[in-house]
């Protein structure tokens, strides 16, 4: 065992300490080196991360607002890399694959207004020369959002990027390097940019 994996131990026993409060995962699931909690502004009483039994994870969970959780089943692999950003809901269903290097996000992150994008970036910058964090005052009113669903038995290729409103059925499988941006049915084979259905599973 090496300084770094010693660290990465410590730190991330120092933040399930902190983040206690605002997650439930089953203590029957692995969490692995590159497993992160990213809480921006934790709300009193609300649970954001679900995980439950038998999974191995090893991504990040962001919650960039007070709104947003994500649900995962039981028996979920998640591999290293993959990023779930939420403001609003990601639901992951029971023995799902998601591999490395993806990410699924439930919302725009900006407006589709220029003038709006170049005030989040005044912002930005004025919050972070003031030591206040980046999206201290950032308007989410002008930000889309919907609930991304995940089918049981699904299983997601590396680098797959899924976003807002989609849901996959279940069994359904996603090509790597897809992008996700519209509802998979179960039990097919999607794959491209924008993913369409190829073919159905065996």
């Amino acid at each position: 065992m090496n300084l770094r994996s010693i660290y990465k131990k410590y730190k991330r026993k120092k933040q399930l300490q902190t983040f206690a409060p605002y997650f439930s995962i089953s203590p029957d699931t692995v969490l692995c080196d590159n497993f992160n909690l990213d809480l921006r502004a934790p709300q009193s009483g609300k649970t954001y991360l679900t995980i439950g039994d038998g999974g191995v994870i090893d991504s990040s969970f962001v919650f960039e607002t007070e709104t947003g959780t994500i649900t995962v089943g039981d028996r979920v692999h998640i591999g290293g890399g993959t990023q779930l950003i939420s403001r609003n809901q990601i639901s992951i269903g029971n023995d799902v694959i998601i591999a490395w290097n993806c990410t699924i996000y439930d919302h725009n992150s900006h407006s589709t207004h220029s003038a709006g994008r170049s005030m989040d970036v005044t912002r930005e910058h004025t919050n972070l020369k003031e030591g206040r964090p980046v999206l201290f005052d950032k308007d989410w009113s002008v930000v889309r959002d919907a609930p991304i669903i995940i089918g049981d038995k699904a299983w997601i290729g590396f680098g797959v990027t899924i976003l807002k409103g989609v849901t996959i059925g279940e069994g359904a499988v996603i090509g790597a390097g897809s992008v996700v941006t519209h509802d998979i049915p179960p039990y097919t084979v999607a794959a491209g940019n924008p993913a369409t259905v190829i073919r159905k599973t065996d």
